[in-house]
């Protein structure tokens, strides 16, 4: 990890000018299980760290969990490159498993494996992972000729021959590695690199080859020794290089969750609240509406327990408080001039849309004892509106925000565990985006329209990611960024 502070101001003066930002400032993490094979590892490694990776080596035979957010230590960090080395050991069910996780997060996993004599066991290991966790074809064909475990002779029979330049920066031509004695396959993956005689010793499986949702890559090759250092040729490090390099810049711009955004965060965290219950359906002027829920599992939702509840006038004051475990808050304000107060505490979940004008929404989630997660969705569609969503304290934090016509905006993240937020604004807005305090911080902007001001912090020593597209349509947008 590193820490630094970047400033970006950026002035736009064209009449319809589009600006799209992609910084990725996380430092890029690789993890490499191996078997002490001789300096094959140590080769990986050092290409790794040549393309600007901090990369760690394990000789443990048990596959980690949660490899795209922790450390194999179980300390938050996690890695964007797994290579797995340890051709001699089975990866086991679990291990299917979480590299599966670990591909659908967007890591770029590479298995190793050996010649399909010896270590057939092992091999078929790696084809049920791509067959049954992400529902690829694999047939392993047999070994490569031609060459003895201890040659280095630069034969077409043996030797990497041929790259994919739809994955490589370049076809490198026959000297690229020997490949003594390993196994060739078929499959329905992308070729990267094949052997004189035409046979398959690298494949990729990623994009729609995957599953749904499914945003890393996985790749296999059947053969330790062509990174051993009196086997490994030429153009063997450019091709280490291609193996994340053309995935990860692929899917850098998501900074974030996706996948549906989480499927809607799990559809509200599974709705059926069963203690507390309102259904609410208002209508008119000049409301004052005042509830309070405590306890655990509090629901407040449209009559219909379909729907958002629905409060529809002008000039309506609405206070909404939920505390304790398990809330989850649904309303629809259709109105103008309305002030809408939202205070949840411990493991909460609001849904709030707003049409109007002259709309105050202040939405607050905290965990003032507990721990938990935060999640709101806000959706608003008028003029001259004023939203301040606050998600603090413990717990992971997800936010998505999507605000039409002109308004101001204030969004604060503060508080330990994983920050993610997700804003679409169109036309004129000011927006302020704080994300402070330990965990990953991911925040994903996207801004079209008139005279837009952002201004965004992220502020922790771990994790930071941003995404920012904007298309302005006027003479002057502007956006600051800082990251400590």
């Amino acid at each position: 990890m590193y820490k630094f502070m970047k400033r970006l101001v950026i002035f736009l003066f064209f009449w319809v000018v589009f600006f799209s930002i992609i910084d990725k400032v996380k430092a890029d993490t690789a993890l490499i299980y191996h078997s002490n094979y001789y300096d094959s590892h140590t080769n990986v490694k050092a290409q790794l760290e040549a393309d600007g990776y901090t990369v760690t080596l394990s000789t443990n035979g048990t596959i980690a969990d949660n490899l795209k957010t922790h450390n194999i230590d179980g300390t938050s960090g996690g890695y964007d490159v797994v290579y797995d080395m340890k051709y001699n050991n089975s990866i086991g069910s679990n291990g299917k498993t979480r590299y599966q996780n670990f591909v659908q997060a967007g890591g770029v996993l590479i298995l190793v494996g050996e010649n399909n004599g010896s270590y057939s066991n092992n091999n078929q290991t790696i084809e049920a992972f791509i067959e049954n966790k992400l529902g690829g074809t694999v047939s392993i064909n047999g070994n490569t000729t031609g060459c003895a475990f201890n040659c280095t002779n630069n034969t077409n029979s043996n030797t990497i021959t041929t790259t994919n330049t739809a994955i490589t920066d370049s076809d490198y031509g026959s000297n690229v590695a020997v490949y003594p004695y390993g196994a060739h396959f078929t499959g329905d993956g992308t070729w990267l690199a094949k052997d004189g005689n035409g046979r398959i010793l690298w494949m990729r499986w990623s994009g729609d080859q995957l599953p749904s949702g499914y945003s890393g890559a996985a790749y296999i090759t059947f053969d330790i020794n062509q990174f051993e250092s009196p086997f490994d040729k030429a153009k063997m490090a450019n091709m280490i290089s291609d193996t994340y390099t053309s995935v990860l810049t692929a899917s850098l711009p998501q900074a974030g969750i996706t996948s549906s955004q989480q499927t809607e965060v799990n559809t509200i965290k599974n709705k059926s609240q069963t203690t507390n219950q309102i259904y609410l359906t208002q209508s008119g002027d000049g409301l004052d509406l005042d509830i309070v829920q405590d306890g655990d599992n509090n629901l407040i939702i449209g009559s219909d327990l379909t729907n958002a509840g629905s409060i529809q006038g002008d000039n309506n004051e609405i206070t909404l408080t939920q505390k304790n475990d398990g809330n989850v808050l649904g309303i629809d304000v259709n109105g103008n001039t309305n002030n809408v107060d939202v205070w949840q505490d411990t493991e909460q979940n609001a849904i709030v849309n707003i049409t109007g004008n002259s709309n105050t929404l202040d939405l607050e989630q905290l965990h003032l004892n507990n721990s938990g997660s935060h999640y709101s969705k806000v959706t608003v569609n008028g003029n001259s509106n004023s939203l301040t969503v606050d998600q603090k304290e413990t717990g992971d934090k997800i936010l998505f925000l999507d605000v039409d016509s002109s308004n101001n905006v204030q969004v604060d993240q503060k508080g330990t565990g994983s920050h993610y937020l997700n804003i679409i604004l169109t036309d004129s807005h000011t927006v302020d985006v704080t994300q402070d305090g330990t965990g990953d911080h991911d925040a994903h902007i996207n801004l079209s329209g008139n005279n837009t001001s952002i201004t965004l912090t992220q502020d922790s020593a771990t994790d930071q990611n941003y995404y920012l597209e904007q298309n302005c349509a006027s003479t002057s947008c502007s956006a600051t960024v800082t990251q400590n």
